[in-house]
C-alpha cells in the first residue's frame, strides 16, 4: 500500500463528505492547491492543502476564501511544513501546530469478531436521530454544541455511503462513530467515548463492527486520522501509520 493511494482515498471520501454539507465544498487550483471547506467550525476540516512543490500566488487567491472568513482554517502539509509554507501561513495568523497521524488498514488483515460488554448494543443512527448524535458527540468529544450539531446533521446521517454509530448501555450513549464510504474506500470519523466510560471496551467493539459492516459494503481500504488515546486501539487491529500530516492554526 502506496501512501499516494491512502492520502487520494482519504481527499476522495472528504469529497463525498462536503458534497452532502450545504455550503460546503472542495476545489484545486491548477498547480494542486487544495482548497477545503467543510462548512464545520474545526481548524483541521477547513483550509489550504499543499503539494510538495507549493504555489504561493495560487494559494493566496485560494486563501481569500477563507481570510476573513467565520471558519476556523489551516494550512496542512503531509510532513513537515518547510520554511515557506510556515511564513505563508503566519502572513494569516497561523502559527499554531496540530499534528495528526493518518493509519491504514487493507483487506488482507484479518479482523477478530466485534466483543461488546454484556448490556451493551449497537446502533447504526438516521437523521431522526441527530439530537442525540450531538449531545452524545458533546459529551465524548467536549467540543462546543453548535459543532456538534453540524456533524450531526441528517444531511450527514443520511448521506450516501455514510453511517453514524453509538454503543449504548443502559439508556446511555457510551460510544460513537462515523463511517463515509466512497467506493472500495471508507474513512473513520467522529470516534468518541465519554471520560466516565473509557476503558472498558465499548469503543474497541464499535471500531471492530464498523470495519465489518465497511467491508460487508465493500470496503478494502480503512483509514482514520485519531488521538493518541485511540491510536492504539486501532493498531492493535492492524491499522499502521502511513504518514503524518501537519496542520498550521490560529
Amino acid at each position: 500500500m502506496h501512501s499516494d493511494q491512502v492520502v487520494e482515498g482519504f481527499f476522495e471520501v472528504f469529497e463525498r463528505l462536503v458534497g452532502v454539507i450545504p455550503g460546503a465544498y472542495m476545489r484545486q487550483g491548477a498547480s494542486g492547491t487544495l482548497l477545503l471547506v467543510s462548512a464545520i467550525p474545526i481548524p483541521t476540516l477547513n483550509g489550504l492543502s499543499f503539494e510538495a512543490e507549493p504555489d504561493f500566488v495560487e494559494a493566496a487567491e485560494l486563501a481569500g476564501e477563507l481570510a476573513g472568513g467565520q471558519l476556523p482554517w489551516s494550512v496542512q502539509v503531509r510532513g513537515e511544513p518547510s520554511a515557506e509554507v510556515a511564513a505563508f501561513a503566519a502572513r494569516y495568523g497561523l502559527a499554531n501546530t496540530i499534528r495528526l497521524p493518518l493509519l491504514a488498514l487493507e483487506e488482507d488483515i484479518t479482523l477478530p469478531a466485534p466483543q461488546l460488554p454484556e448490556g451493551a448494543v449497537v446502533r447504526t443512527l438516521s437523521g431522526s436521530d441527530r439530537r442525540g448524535y450531538a449531545d452524545a458527540l458533546v459529551q465524548g468529544f467536549g467540543m462546543p454544541a453548535e459543532v456538534a450539531a453540524v456533524m450531526a446533521a441528517p444531511a450527514m446521517l443520511d448521506g450516501p455511503g455514510m453511517a453514524g454509530y453509538v454503543v449504548e448501555r443502559d439508556g446511555a450513549t457510551v460510544a460513537t462513530g462515523f463511517n463515509v464510504l466512497m467506493g472500495d474506500r471508507v474513512g473513520l470519523f467522529n470516534g468518541s467515548v465519554p471520560p466516565q466510560h473509557r476503558g472498558s471496551g465499548y469503543y474497541r467493539a464499535l471500531v471492530l463492527t464498523r470495519l465489518h459492516d465497511a467491508r460487508q459494503a465493500g470496503a478494502k481500504l480503512a483509514f482514520t486520522q485519531n488521538s493518541p488515546m485511540s491510536r492504539p486501539i486501532y493498531e492493535s487491529l492492524g491499522f499502521r501509520h502511513v504518514e503524518t500530516w501537519t496542520y498550521l492554526t490560529t
